[in-house]
């Protein structure tokens, strides 16, 4: 199943270089505050890693299109504290396709909506130090809703303030039980990134 995929997001990118100008790429570094909704901790309350590359080509003279494939780093975190000594830590790593609609509503400034399908590399969990698997597995996949806004700093040189939100479950609760459109936990994003465009 992985190998498919990974198949497939070699070939979409290999697609879009071959069109050329009409189509400009570059990369992007930042960070990731995340939680896991139905986990019963307030958040964010984890830092991960938001790592990628992109590609984007514009129609029209305020629109375009952007597509990325990205490392970024999700999951939940509690530290004991003075009232209690529980702890609880979850890493979730995903290699994501974002594709998004961009509308540059500003001279300086875009705004963005889109989905992005994860794929699940790693996961860790532990409860009060001690790691293994307090709950049903982990869906495979990560479908994400998101919206954002960029600000140009430069020409080449964009930062990015972006929502996600999962739209599917990406894992069940542990009961098994279910309530109208909750269907166990879901990620939640809140993204810092720096995209910087070659050409």
């Amino acid at each position: 199943m992985k190998d498919k995929i990974f198949t497939l997001i070699a070939l979409i990118g290999f697609t879009l270089v071959s069109f050329g100008q009409d189509f400009h790429g570059g990369v992007l570094f930042g960070v990731a505050g995340t939680e896991i909704s139905g986990d019963r901790l307030s958040g964010p309350n984890k830092a991960g890693l938001y790592l990628g590359g992109f590609v984007n080509r514009e129609f029209g003279e305020r629109s375009s299109l952007q597509m990325e494939l990205d490392f970024i780093q999700k999951g939940s975190r509690k530290n004991p504290d003075s009232l209690s000594y529980d702890s609880y830590l979850l890493r979730l790593s995903y290699i994501e396709i974002p594709v998004n609609y961009r509308y540059e509503f500003a001279e300086r400034a875009l705004l963005e909506v889109g989905l992005s399908l994860g794929v699940l590399i790693n996961s860790y969990e532990e409860v009060n130090t001690i790691d293994g698997q307090y709950g049903p597995d982990f869906n495979p996949l990560d479908l994400s809703f998101s919206f954002g806004l960029f600000y140009a700093l430069t020409k080449k040189m964009k930062i990015n303030v972006r929502y996600a939100n999962s739209i599917l479950a990406v894992r069940p609760t542990s009961s098994g039980v279910t309530y109208k459109w909750n269907r166990g936990q879901y990620n939640e994003v809140l993204s810092f990134v720096l995209f910087y465009q070659f050409n």
